[in-house]
């Protein structure tokens, strides 16, 4: 199995974020520009971008901002993660090491390396352990109960 352990950190946020007070979700601290709502956004969004537009040519199925519910937020958050575990699990081990055309950004970031379709898994992954990082300095900032990774 591929990743086997890519869904590990969420069996803690998913609980955690379904328990948040949903006024917690849209409060920005003074010493931080994001919000949780913008963090869990904007994972399930680009998770929507890598895997949909830029690895399999299709259409972005997510419509998410800061401004959505937290539900509608966090519905998408898991919607997007079931249709990139099918996607894993239907790839054939051959298509992995396809490479993937990716735009150029506005910012000059370029992949690390050779973008492959397994890449693209490994970077949705990545990214989102970055930005989950995140939520526990904004817990922390704002004062409330931060989740226990």
């Amino acid at each position: 199995m591929l990743y086997p352990y890519r869904n590990d950190a969420r069996k803690t946020l998913i609980p955690y974020l379904n328990s948040l007070d949903e006024n917690f979700w849209f409060i920005q601290s003074d010493t931080y520009p994001n919000t949780l709502a913008w963090i869990i956004a904007h994972i399930a969004s680009s998770e929507d971008y890598w895997i949909n537009e830029i690895a399999m040519k299709n259409t972005c199925i997510l419509n998410l901002n800061e401004k959505s519910s937290a539900k509608e937020i966090l519905d998408g958050y898991i919607q997007i993660r079931h249709y990139t575990d099918e996607i894993l699990h239907s790839v054939n081990l051959s298509e992995l090491n396809t490479l993937i055309e990716v735009p150029n950004f506005n910012d000059g970031w370029k992949p690390p390396s050779d973008p492959t379709l397994n890449w693209v898994f490994n970077h949705v992954y990545m990214h989102e352990t970055y930005h989950i990082g995140q939520i526990a300095l904004i817990a922390h900032l704002n004062g409330f109960q931060k989740p226990l990774f």
